[in-house]
């Protein structure tokens, strides 16, 4: 039986805020999207205001007039979120980050689960954190990665949760279906118009009555509200981008519009991956092959993180023109996204708020693409962008 451990920062913006400047402690404190003029993170003083993410920052003054509202320190939350990391890794190499503020690691095995148990690792970690970093952890224990997660968020902040081995289902019956990771808007749409409101339902459903409602990814969704998931804890190398598209081209390239073109393509893409995996991603990493195979990249990293074109489309250009160092013509790009941020209010489905109007026509194309196709929503600058390059041969 694997022995999983989901650790979840609690209010982690706001409480690295804190850790790092001691006038904020005990104070109301909240960090606010300067691009999106919502609450990102509250502390717990400003949560007993009724402050939370994703509510308007001029709502969260009016609430609570002494509120101390930030910038995002993007940069600062990483390095304390690779702090925690290596803290794990000093108990197992199996350490999977999911976001900046929360990541899973396997205790299967370890001498640490022979010495004491998953919980007692688990309070070590919770103590050495609050100790070192000022940080609180929630944590959820399990024998698989799907309840864990759950089980960290169930009792936030400073929630220890355990799920026994073979209770997997009884301990998600009760929860909403929202509480299932995949289970996005769309699939949760459907599920209220079979009347399935409870994980326990789903895991009791019909499968051939789910694959008309979900179609593929039905078999799959139902065996996580059973409390089934053998998907294993995966290390990620530090730095490495989390999602990648790849174009490898017939001829060698040399016409910048063309590659531009191809680049607005391949982070269409990217991005449709990011939000159906319901995370936010703050880098862009672009990797060139020339045609002689040598390789050049580069990285652009934005103020704050998002997951639709218009936060990353503006810095294609300055990220292909310097990345590509040699005035030489190319055989491939590949486009990576890193830095992973869980989602911000607007996306999420346990504290929903307003979704801004690009997030929601990306999510609607995202849905037309899945039902008939990749080619049903075709942008207008592919359009124009292929009859120029029809005209200029």
């Amino acid at each position: 039986m694997r022995s999983i451990v989901h650790w979840d920062g609690d209010g982690f913006f706001a409480s690295v805020e804190q850790a790092s400047d001691r006038r904020l402690r005990g104070r109301p404190v909240a960090v606010g999207g300067a691009r999106r003029g919502v609450v990102l993170s509250a502390s717990l003083e400003a949560r007993r205001y009724g402050i939370r993410p994703g509510i308007p920052v001029n709502k969260a003054r009016r609430a609570c007039p002494s509120l101390v509202v930030l910038p995002g320190h993007f940069e600062l939350y990483e390095q304390f979120s690779q702090q925690i990391l290596e803290l794990c890794e000093q108990t197992t190499p199996l350490v999977e980050p999911v976001a900046v503020g929360a990541a899973y690691f396997d205790l299967t095995g370890t001498p640490a689960l022979r010495n004491g148990g998953a919980g007692l690792a688990v309070e070590r970690l919770r103590r050495t954190v609050l100790d070192w970093l000022r940080v609180s952890l929630s944590t959820g224990v399990a024998g698989n990665k799907t309840v864990a997660r759950i089980a960290s968020r169930l009792h936030k902040p400073g929630g220890r949760v355990s799920v026994p081995a073979g209770g997997e289902a009884a301990f998600l019956a009760p929860l909403p279906a929202g509480w299932l990771p995949g289970a996005g808007p769309e699939t949760l749409a459907a599920l209220e118009v079979a009347g399935i409101a409870t994980i326990g339902e789903l895991a009791r459903a019909p499968l051939d009555a789910l694959e008309v409602i979900l179609s593929r990814g039905a078999l799959r969704l139902q065996r996580r509200a059973q409390g089934v998931d053998e998907d294993p804890v995966a290390p990620t190398p530090s730095g490495e981008p989390s999602f990648r598209e790849t174009v490898e081209f017939a001829e060698d390239v040399w016409e910048e519009p063309f590659l531009l073109l191809t680049l607005r393509t391949m982070l269409e893409r990217l991005l449709e991956r990011v939000r159906a995996a319901g995370v936010e991603v703050r880098r862009l990493n672009l990797a060139l092959r020339y045609t002689d195979r040598a390789e050049s990249e580069r990285s652009v990293t934005l103020a704050e993180p998002g997951c639709v074109e218009p936060d990353f489309l503006p810095r294609l250009p300055e990220l292909l023109r310097a990345a590509w160092s040699r005035r030489v013509r190319l055989r491939a790009l590949v486009l990576g996204a890193g830095r992973l941020y869980r989602p911000s209010a607007q996306m999420s489905l346990l504290e929903p708020a307003p979704a801004p109007s690009a997030l929601r026509l990306a999510t609607a194309v995202d849905a037309i693409r899945r039902k008939f196709g990749p080619s049903a929503v075709v942008r207008g600058y592919q359009l124009a962008g292929s009859y120029e390059l029809r005209r200029s041969a």
